[in-house]
């Protein structure tokens, strides 16, 4: 009897554990997704994040642009000191022959001309010689203002170099200020949450150097060109100078005169 009482009692503990061994396994969670894959961003994105900030300093880079077509337009050789206009005025200096060197200058307006034309004015026929300092002093105002004139489409350069990464630092001041107060609302954890401002910070500072960096660089450019043709002007005006008041007559018989004879 106690016999079948301990065997209906084994059978009865294995009944539940055999039930268990006949169910399916639990079913596999599903895989979790692939990352998505980092998208490009557009410059229309990167305007998007760089805020209130992109839209001056992208006139400023309209600016650049148009100034660097200006004046690559105005300040060159070709237009300031034309050589089909200097030779004619200094082969008509050394026959000096005012009337003509007048008329070329008046048919061919640029810096050259319009400086050398106040100072034809001032020569004296009866005594040139004499009348050269005025010359002289008429012909560099007159290029003083020629400079300058040209130097002030020169100048935007300049003031665009100066005024862009300006722009730029007030949007990235702008931008941390933004990140600041998201922090302050309990965003320190999630960066998610600043990532847009830090990103305006740090797109407004590099627009700002990107268009400042060749303004400056096309400033010194154009300004040394500009320079270097006015420089090359002040010699064509002392030679013709020399030619129509015969100071460089005198000059070539002293120093032939101080040359010993062979």
């Amino acid at each position: 009897m106690k016999k079948t009482l301990a065997l209906l009692l084994l059978v009865t503990l294995l009944l539940p554990l055999a039930g268990l061994a006949q169910q399916p396994p639990p079913p596999t969670p599903p895989a979790a997704p692939p990352p998505a894959a980092a998208q490009q961003m557009t410059l229309w994105d990167l305007i998007k994040v760089g805020g209130w900030a992109m839209w001056p300093l992208g006139l400023c880079s309209i600016g650049l642009v148009s100034m660097v077509i200006i004046n690559l337009r105005m300040v060159s050789r070709k237009n300031l000191l034309p050589l089909g206009v200097v030779a004619p005025i200094r082969a008509a200096a050394q026959q000096r022959d005012v009337g003509q060197m007048y008329t070329l200058a008046r048919s061919a307006p640029n810096l050259f001309t319009n400086g050398l034309i106040p100072g034809l004015r001032k020569l004296n026929p009866d005594d040139p010689m004499a009348s050269k300092p005025d010359m002289e002093s008429a012909i560099a105002e007159s290029v003083a203002r020629e400079e300058a004139q040209i130097g002030f489409w020169i100048n935007f350069l300049s003031l665009i170099t100066g005024v862009a990464p300006m722009i730029g630092l007030l949007g990235t001041v702008s931008g941390m200020i933004g990140a600041f107060q998201k922090i302050g609302m309990g965003g320190m954890g999630k960066p998610e949450q600043l990532a847009g401002n830090i990103g305006e910070a740090l797109i407004t500072t590099a627009a700002g150097l990107i268009i400042a960096i060749p303004s400056m660089f096309a400033y010194f450019l154009f300004r040394n060109l500009l320079s270097r043709i006015v420089r090359d002007a002040e010699g064509e005006y002392s030679a013709i100078l020399d030619s129509l008041t015969g100071s460089g007559d005198i000059f070539a018989e002293a120093e032939a005169a101080a040359e010993p004879d062979l």
